[in-house]
């Protein structure tokens, strides 16, 4: 089946037009390292691979353009890219093992990146960036591998320590009040905290704040 036109289409993408008038749509690249002329005769089986390297070449492409936006896991990636319009899955995959191989999916170092975000920046607890991480399609061996150096009783305490000085103290102005200590409870444990945790860590801001008090 010969080549009736070659043209440039959108973007980078060139029209190619066969004598059956099922069109073909390919990146420059693909049309340049494959030498493809207007007269080249394509059997079927050399179409069936333009094609399937298009769509690994797509998938590809689209992988890269995700991963400038945020970070992604395997699975998350997986489920992006075979969701795209025209998607194959041997193309799919060809990309995702590409994609690997060349260090831009690695999802033990994404999850030490969600740890960071939500340990040490948003300031959850153990279990809530934990339950976060697994959604975001990681395995529990990364997880555990990345949350593990947080996993530290005292800087625990010095954390929420900090969260109930910034964020709490106008409700833990009494000791005795029952129903503000659950409040901040309620609300620690919905961040990821143990109730152990928040028992001690509020006994500590009550120590600090009498601490204050006495100081001034």
């Amino acid at each position: 089946m010969k080549i009736l036109e070659i043209k440039p289409a959108k973007g980078k993408l060139f029209e190619i037009t066969p004598e059956d008038g099922q069109k073909l749509w390919l990146h420059g690249d693909l049309v340049q390292s494959e030498f493809l002329h207007t007269g080249d005769d394509l059997g079927s089986e050399r179409i069936a691979e333009l094609k399937y390297r298009a769509a690994e070449h797509r998938a590809y492409e689209y992988g890269l353009y995700l991963l400038e936006k945020r970070g992604y896991s395997y699975r998350e990636m997986y489920e992006k890219l075979s969701g795209a319009p025209n998607a194959q899955e041997d193309a799919v995959l060809a990309a995702l093992e590409k994609l690997t191989r060349y260090g831009f999916l690695n999802d033990a170092v994404y999850a030490e990146q969600l740890a960071r975000h939500f340990v040490a920046g948003k300031k959850f607890g153990l279990r809530r960036a934990e339950y976060e991480m697994r959604h975001r399609g990681l395995s529990q061996e990364d997880i555990d591998d990345a949350l593990a150096p947080y996993d530290n009783a005292e800087q625990i305490s010095a954390q929420l320590l900090e969260i109930l000085q910034k964020k709490y103290a106008r409700y833990l102005t009494d000791p005795d009040d029952r129903k503000a200590t659950e409040k901040v409870t309620a609300a620690l444990v919905r961040r990821g905290y143990t109730y152990q945790q928040i028992k001690y860590a509020i006994e500590d801001y009550y120590a600090w704040a009498e601490e204050q008090a006495d100081d001034t």
